[in-house]
């Protein structure tokens, strides 16, 4: 899970107390019909992948390392190849900072790019920065100061900006001390003079997705119209994650209730993006303690 391990050992030590069901099984539709998981490759890097997001043309990959408290969490870019190899390209440049986690990063379709860092969150209860993504380096980073609940222990952890730029759709989670949250779901924002805010009226259009279970990570496909997401199940240690897809017909209505991708499986896997043609998902995926990309796509007509 795109969990926040340097935060949560300063926060009390709770166990993880989510009460999940389980869920039945709906075959996909045509839509959602995902199948054939592929690894991917990032040539010229060899570290965990983890949190990957692709740019609205398909030829950006964002990623960041692993993300536990003994590694140093920066985020990562490379260049498309093809459908399963990218080029690795380095650190973000303007993004990092040292000794906190800079991570999970989103980004419209005219190059604001947001991504959360733990870098003033005991100071601002806030985790989300934007800027502007110049050739391999992002400048104006601003904090999103509108866009928290002022609580400590509760934070955005997840986030995608829509390709127009103007929405948000955020992971809501309340950290207790665990790696995993205790409470997380998905809630909508937009774009305002003060930055990214949130807008309770807007999560109506999110219901159909949240449930007494873990909901985040989520992807948004660049026309708006689908959204795909992780979800979490039952207590540890015996969690069970899966990565489910909604859809609707306009940008404005409720997404319809979503639908698991049940290609994907095993172990511990999260964090879908969308390729530019809603044709593929890429998400990150843990074998043998380390984390890689993978992707999975529609059958060919």
């Amino acid at each position: 899970m795109r969990h926040i391990p340097a935060l949560l050992t300063a926060l009390a030590t709770t166990a993880f107390a989510s009460a999940c069901a389980q869920s039945a099984y709906v075959e996909a539709p045509s839509w959602a019909a995902f199948e054939n998981p592929q690894p991917v490759t990032v040539a010229g890097y060899s570290g965990d992948v983890m949190e990957p997001f692709l740019s609205r043309d398909g030829q950006i990959l964002f990623f960041n390392n692993r993300n536990q408290p003994a590694e140093q969490t920066d985020l990562h870019w490379a260049e498309r190849v093809d459908d399963v190899t990218f080029r690795y390209r380095g650190l973000v440049a303007g993004a990092n900072t040292s000794d906190n986690l800079d991570a999970v990063a989103t980004m419209s379709a005219d190059g604001r790019l947001c991504f959360v860092s733990l870098r003033s969150y005991f100071e601002s209860l806030s985790t989300i920065y934007c800027g502007d993504w110049i050739n391999g380096d992002i400048e104006n980073v601003a904090l999103q100061s509108a866009l928290t609940q002022n609580i400590l222990g509760r934070l955005v952890f997840d986030a995608e900006i829509a390709a127009d730029g103007d929405t948000i759709i955020y992971a809501d989670g309340t950290f207790t001390g665990d790696p995993f949250p205790a409470r997380a779901d998905l809630r909508s924002g937009a774009l305002g003079d003060l930055g990214f805010a949130i807008t309770p009226e807007r999560d109506a259009t999110l219901q159909a997705l949240n449930t007494p279970a873990l909901e985040f990570a989520p992807a948004l496909s660049s026309d708006g119209l689908m959204i795909a997401f992780t979800r979490a199940e039952g207590r540890l240690p015996f969690i069970r994650f899966g990565i489910w897809i909604a859809r609707r017909d306009d940008v404005n209505a409720a997404f319809g209730e979503p639908v698991l991708i049940s290609a994907i499986s095993g172990g511990l896997f999260e964090a879908p993006t969308f390729s530019p043609d809603n044709r593929a998902l890429y998400y990150h995926r843990s074998e043998n303690d380390r984390y890689s990309l993978w992707r999975v796509s529609l059958p060919n007509e």
